[in-house]
C-alpha cells in the first residue's frame, strides 16, 4: 500500500518508528466533504445512526485514520432498458421505469499509519493516503457484488438487465456472505425484508434459450466474415507461389537433398486463398454445431428431468462458456442469475425509507493491523438493527 506524505503532520517518535509501532497507533475518526446528488436529511439522519453503530464497536481506530462521509443520489434499481438505434446502425439503452426512491450509503476508509522513508524518528498518519480497505453500507440500491452478463448486446428479461449474483461464502446470525471470487478479501451481505426476493432468478430453460440465441448469432457472425475474406487472382497466388520455388532453387540448388525437403514441406502445407477461407468456413460451422449441441442437449436432459423453471447457476462466464458442465452449485463457485425485482419496493413509502441494505467490507492488507476492523465489522457488527430499519 502506497501512502502520500504532502500535507500531512508527521508525527515523531521517541524511538526509532517501526511498523509494529505504526499499526499499535492511536488513530482518528475523521468526518470527510458528503458526496451525492441528493441532499435529503432523512436519509443523512438513518446514516449517521449507521455511523454511531460503527462508533460503539471501533471507538478508537489502531494503526488507521477512520475517515466517513455520506452520500445520496437517484436509484437505479429495477429499471428498465429499452433499446434505440441511432441513424448510424449503432444501438443503445435509455432508462426506463425509474423507481421514486433514493439510494444512500454510509462509506468509511481505513488509512494506515507508516514509518517516513528514510525517518528513523518519523511516522506518517494515515490521512491523507490511500488505502484498499472500505466499509459501505448502501440503502436502495444493487444486489451486492452483482454484474451484467458481459455480452456484445445486452441480455434483458422483460426490459431487465439480467446480472450475476455470487455464491455464498458463510452466514452470519442467519445472513448470508458472498463473496465474488474464490481468495478475495471482500464480503457482501444483502439484508432484505421478509416474504419476499429483492431479484427474481433466470430459470434453466430462459438462461439455454439465450445461449442457443446468442452462440448462434456469435458463430453466424464469425461465419460470415469469413465468407468474405477477399481473395486474390489466381494469377498472383501462382506467380506468388513460383517466385518462392524459385528462391528455393537459388538457395538450395546445390544441395538436391536439401532442396527437395524445403519444396516437400513448402507444398505440403500449401493452400490457396480460396482453400484458407473454406477452410475458416468450414472449421467455425463445426464449431457452432459442437457448441449449439451441447446447449440443446442440456435443455433436452433439462427437460426430461423437470427442472426447466430451476434457477440458472452457471459459472463466472456464463455465455462464452466452452468447457466443464453447463449448471454449478454455488458450493462450486456458481453464480446465479437475476433480474432485479421492481416489485419489491413499496411505492406507498416515502423515498427516503430504507426497504434494502446492502453491506460491503473490503480489506485490502491482510498484513496490517486493520484487519482487527474488519474481524470486528464481521464478527459484530449489529445486522439485526440494520434490518430493523427496512421500511422506517
Amino acid at each position: 500500500m502506497h501512502q502520500l506524505s504532502y500535507s500531512q503532520n508527521n508525527i515523531a517518535t521517541k524511538e526509532r518508528c517501526t511498523d509494529v509501532m505504526a499499526q499499535n497507533a492511536g488513530g482518528r475518526w475523521i468526518k470527510s466533504t458528503d458526496l451525492g446528488t441528493v441532499n435529503s436529511k432523512e436519509a443523512y439522519n438513518r446514516l449517521d445512526e449507521i455511523q454511531n453503530m460503527i462508533l460503539k464497536l471501533y471507538p478508537q481506530p489502531t494503526g488507521v485514520d477512520a475517515v466517513w462521509h455520506r452520500a445520496a443520489g437517484m436509484s437505479y434499481f429495477g429499471n428498465k432498458l429499452n433499446p434505440k438505434k441511432w441513424p448510424d446502425g449503432r444501438v443503445t439503452f435509455e432508462y426506463s421505469n425509474l423507481p421514486h426512491f433514493i439510494k444512500y450509503y454510509y462509506s468509511a476508509g481505513f488509512f494506515r499509519y507508516s514509518c517516513e522513508y528514510n525517518k528513523t524518528n518519523t511516522m506518517v498518519p494515515g490521512y491523507p493516503g490511500e488505502t484498499g480497505t472500505w466499509l459501505t453500507i448502501t440503502a436502495n440500491e444493487t444486489l451486492g457484488p452483482v454484474s451484467e452478463v458481459a455480452s456484445d448486446d445486452k441480455w434483458t428479461i422483460n426490459g431487465l438487465p439480467v446480472r450475476m449474483r455470487p455464491p455464498v461464502l458463510k452466514t452470519i446470525r442467519g445472513f448470508e456472505v458472498q463473496y465474488p471470487e474464490p481468495g478475495s478479501n471482500t464480503r457482501y451481505v444483502l439484508i432484505r425484508r421478509n416474504g419476499v426476493l429483492p431479484y427474481i432468478p433466470v430459470t434453466r430453460k430462459q438462461y439455454l434459450d439465450q445461449c442457443i440465441i446468442y452462440h448462434t448469432k456469435l458463430w453466424d457472425e464469425m461465419i460470415s466474415g469469413f465468407v468474405q475474406l477477399p481473395v486474390r487472382s489466381a494469377e498472383e497466388q501462382e506467380k506468388e507461389k513460383k517466385a518462392k520455388l524459385d528462391k528455393f532453387q537459388k538457395d538450395f540448388g546445390n544441395d538436391p537433398k536439401r532442396l527437395k525437403s524445403a519444396v516437400d514441406y513448402y507444398l505440403s502445407g500449401y493452400q490457396t486463398d480460396q482453400q484458407q477461407r473454406d477452410e475458416k468456413v468450414r472449421n467455425a460451422k463445426k464449431n457452432k454445431e459442437d457448441e449449439l449441441k451441447k446447449f440443446s442437449d442440456e435443455l433436452e436432459k433439462t427437460t426430461n428431468d423437470g427442472l426447466l423453471d430451476a434457477p440458472a447457476v452457471v459459472g463466472i462466464d456464463p455465455l462464452l462458456m466452452n468447457q466443464g458442465p453447463v449448471f454449478q452449485s454455488e458450493a462450486e463457485g456458481g453464480c446465479l442469475l437475476a433480474t432485479e425485482n421492481p416489485n419489491y419496493f413499496r411505492k406507498e413509502l416515502p423515498k427516503y425509507v430504507p426497504q434494502l441494505f446492502v453491506i460491503e467490507l473490503m480489506a485490502g492488507d491482510p498484513q496490517h493491523s486493520n484487519m482487527n476492523f474488519k474481524n470486528v465489522i464481521e464478527e459484530n457488527f449489529p445486522i439485526e438493527k440494520l434490518k430493523a430499519m427496512i421500511d422506517k
